[in-house]
C-alpha cells in the first residue's frame, strides 16, 4: 500500500526481513544438503582412496621386484659378454664346430646362475651366430635392429620377443635383453647379445601381491604374465613413470584400476575393489558439528550483512533519492559508518563539491566570453571608427573620383556583413580572414601605404572552425602600436598552419616591437584587468576570450625584437568539430 515516502519506507524494510529469513531458510535447507552430499562424498572417497593405495601398493611393489630382478639378469649379460671363449669366438675370423661347442659350453655355465633364462643369442659382425636353449626358436637375423642397439653404446636394451625378430613354438612372450659387445681394449664392436628371459620370472613378484587381480604386459598390450581379463582393459595413458588410476567395471563390479611403467616397456596393472571399513562414530560426529558450525555462521554472517552492509546501503540510497528529488546537488548528511560505505559516501560528497566547482566555474567562463563578445561588438561599432571611415570615404568623394568612393563603401559593407556573420559564434577562418582583409583595406584608405599585408595560407586550414573576430583585433594591435609608431612602410603578415593537435595563426608585423616586461603584461593581464581598463582590449582581450572559449591557459605565444618586429602565434586545440561553411 502506497502511503507516500513513510509507507514506502515501511513496505522496505518488511521486504529486506523477508528476504533475510527467506534467505535463512534456504542456507538451512542448504547446509542440511552439503551435510548429506558431503557425507556420502567422504564415503565414497575414503573407499575410492584405500582400493587407490592399495592398488598402488601393490604396483609399486611389482615394479620394484622387476626393477631388481633386471638388475641381476643385466649383471648376468655382463658376466656373458667378458666371457674369454665369447669374445675369442667373436674375434675369430674362422669357427669350427668345436670352437662353437666351447662357446656355447661358456654361456650355459654363466646362464645356469639364475632361473628362466630361456636362451642366450651371440651374433658376430659377419652375421655368424651362436645360441643356447631348448625348444625350436624361430630368427629373423635380417630384422634384428642393429641400429637401435648400437645406439644405446653397450646399454642394456629390453624388448619383447627382440621386437619381432625372435618367437619360441608354444611358449609365451619373452622377455629379450639385447646389447651391443665392444672389445674392452680398444671398444671395436665385437657383436650382439639378445638373452630372453620367460615371463614367468615375474610370476613370483605377483604371487607376494594379489595374482588374481594382477597383470604385466609391454606397452603394446602383449600380455607376460597374470590376469589376461585386466591386460584387456590397457591403455597407452598407462604407459607413464608416475601412478595413473582409473575408474572401471570388472565382472559387474565397480574397481580401480591402477597402472605404472616399470621399465621400458613393461607396465604393471592392478585391479582393486576392496573397499575401505564404514565410517567411524568419530567422523559423523565431526560432520555433525561442522553443519551445525555452519548454521550458526549463517544467522552470524546474516546479522552482520543487515547491520554493517544492507542497512548503511538503505539509508545511502534514501538519502541521494532525497538529494535527486530536490533537483539540487548537495551533500549528503546522513550519519555513516567508518568502514567501505562511509568512504563511499564521502567519495559521493566529494564528487557533488567538484561537480558545483565545476558548474560554477563553467558558468563563469561563459559569462567572461560573453562580456568578451559584447565588447568585441561595441569596440567594432563605436563612433570614432565608422566616422573616421566614413570621414575618409567624405574627402575621396571630394578630391578623388566617385568610382573610388563607390568601391571604399563596398569594401565598408562587405567588413561589416562578414563582421555580424549571422549571429555565429564561431565562423570557417576563411571568413575571418575575409574580415580582417576588409578592415586592412579600409585602413589602407585611411592611412595610406604605410604597410603592406601578406598572406601564407595552408588551404587545409580555411575550413576550420574558430571563434568570430580574433584576428581582426590582433591586426588592429599591429597598426596602432606597431605599425604607426615607426613611421616608415611596414610588413603586416598572417601565416597559418595545422599539425595533430590544432590550428596555428601567427601574426607579423615589423613595427616597433614589444620589451619584455610589455609581452609579459600582456600575458598575464586577466579579464579583470580589462574591465578596469588597465590595457586596451585588442590583444589582451583576444587571448582571455580565446582562453575561456575552449578551457585552455597555453593559447599564445609572443616573441618579438624591439625596434625590428613583433610575432604572435595563436594555438587553437581541436576540441570542437569543424562545421561546413553554411
Amino acid at each position: 500500500m502506497w502511503n507516500g515516502g513513510n509507507g514506502l519506507k515501511r513496505d522496505f524494510r518488511m521486504s529486506l526481513q523477508q528476504k533475510a529469513l527467506l534467505m535463512l531458510i534456504i542456507l538451512l535447507l542448504f547446509f542440511s544438503m552439503m551435510f548429506m552430499i558431503t557425507s556420502s562424498i567422504i564415503i565414497k572417497k575414503t573407499e575410492d582412496d584405500f582400493k587407490a593405495r592399495t592398488s598402488e601398493t601393490a604396483v609399486n611393489n611389482v615394479v620394484s621386484t622387476i626393477r631388481a630382478s633386471l638388475v641381476n639378469y643385466n649383471y648376468l649379460t655382463r658376466l656373458i659378454m667378458l666371457n674369454d671363449r665369447v669374445v675369442s669366438y667373436l674375434k675369430t675370423k674362422e669357427t669350427d664346430r668345436e670352437k662353437i661347442y666351447d662357446v656355447k659350453e661358456g654361456i650355459n655355465e654363466i646362464q645356469s646362475l639364475y632361473s628362466y633364462i630361456d636362451s642366450v643369442y651371440i651374433f658376430r659382425n659377419d652375421g655368424e651366430h651362436v645360441s643356447t636353449g631348448i625348444g625350436e626358436y624361430s630368427i629373423d637375423i635380417n630384422s634384428v635392429e642393429r641400429s637401435n642397439i648400437l645406439d644405446a653404446r653397450g646399454a642394456i636394451v629390453i624388448s619383447i620377443n627382440g621386437n619381432g625378430t625372435i618367437s619360441k613354438k608354444g611358449s609365451k612372450p619373452l622377455l629379450t635383453m639385447s646389447r651391443a659387445i665392444y672389445d674392452i681394449n680398444s671398444q671395436k664392436l665385437l657383436g650382439i647379445l639378445m638373452m630372453n628371459i620367460s615371463g614367468d620370472v615375474f610370476n613370483d613378484a605377483l604371487a607376494l601381491q594379489n595374482p588374481s587381480g594382477m597383470c604385466i604386459l609391454d606397452r603394446n598390450g602383449t600380455l607376460l604374465c597374470g590376469n589376461e581379463e585386466i591386460g584387456s582393459l590397457y591403455d597407452s595413458d598407462y604407459n607413464s613413470n608416475s601412478i595413473v588410476y582409473k575408474s572401471i567395471r570388472l565382472g559387474g563390479e565397480r574397481k580401480t584400476l591402477t597402472g605404472k611403467l616399470a621399465v621400458k616397456p613393461l607396465v604393471v596393472l592392478c585391479a582393486s575393489g576392496k573397499g575401505a571399513e564404514p565410517m567411524p562414530r568419530d567422523t559423523l560426529h565431526a560432520l555433525m558439528i561442522t553443519l551445525t558450525a555452519f548454521i550458526l555462521s549463517a544467522f552470524v554472517c546474516a546479522w552482520f550483512i543487515t547491520v554493517n552492509i544492507a542497512r548503511p546501503i538503505r539509508n545511502l540510497s534514501e538519502a541521494m533519492e532525497r538529494t535527486r528529488s530536490s533537483g539540487w546537488l548537495k551533500r549528503i548528511d546522513t550519519e555513516m559508518p567508518n568502514n567501505e560505505i562511509g568512504r563511499l559516501a564521502e567519495s559521493y560528497n566529494s564528487m557533488i563539491e567538484y561537480l558545483n566547482e565545476l558548474f560554477n566555474r563553467l558558468l563563469e567562463n561563459e559569462k567572461n566570453m560573453q562580456k568578451a563578445e559584447i565588447r568585441v561588438l561595441q569596440e567594432q561599432i563605436k563612433p570614432h571608427f565608422l566616422y573616421n571611415t566614413l570621414e575618409t570615404i567624405s574627402y575621396m568623394a571630394v578630391q578623388e573620383k566617385a568610382s573610388k568612393a563607390h568601391d571604399a563603401l563596398e569594401t565598408l559593407g562587405s567588413f561589416y556583413r562578414n563582421f555580424l556573420s549571422k549571429g555565429d559564434r564561431e565562423i570557417p577562418l576563411k571568413r575571418e580572414l575575409r574580415i580582417t582583409q576588409d578592415y586592412l583595406a579600409l585602413q589602407k584608405l585611411r592611412y595610406g601605404d604605410i604597410f603592406v599585408d601578406e598572406y601564407i595560407l595552408d588551404n587545409s586550414t580555411l575550413d576550420f572552425m574558430i571563434p568570430k573576430l580574433i584576428l581582426q583585433p590582433l591586426v588592429e594591435n599591429c597598426i596602432y602600436h606597431g605599425v604607426r609608431l615607426k613611421g616608415e612602410k611596414c610588413v603586416i603578415r598572417i601565416t597559418t598552419c595545422m599539425d595533430e593537435g590544432g590550428l596555428h595563426i601567427i601574426v607579423y608585423d615589423s613595427g616597433v616591437g614589444m620589451s619584455a616586461e610589455q609581452i609579459k603584461n600582456v600575458l598575464e593581464a586577466s579579464e579583470k584587468d580589462d574591465i578596469k581598463g588597465l590595457s586596451g582590449f585588442g590583444l589582451r582581450g583576444t587571448i582571455n576570450r580565446i582562453r575561456y572559449y575552449y578551457d585552455y591557459d597555453n593559447i599564445v605565444q609572443i616573441r618579438s625584437d624591439p625596434g625590428e618586429y613583433t610575432e604572435i602565434e595563436i594555438y587553437i586545440p581541436k576540441i570542437r568539430k569543424n562545421k561546413t561553411e553554411e
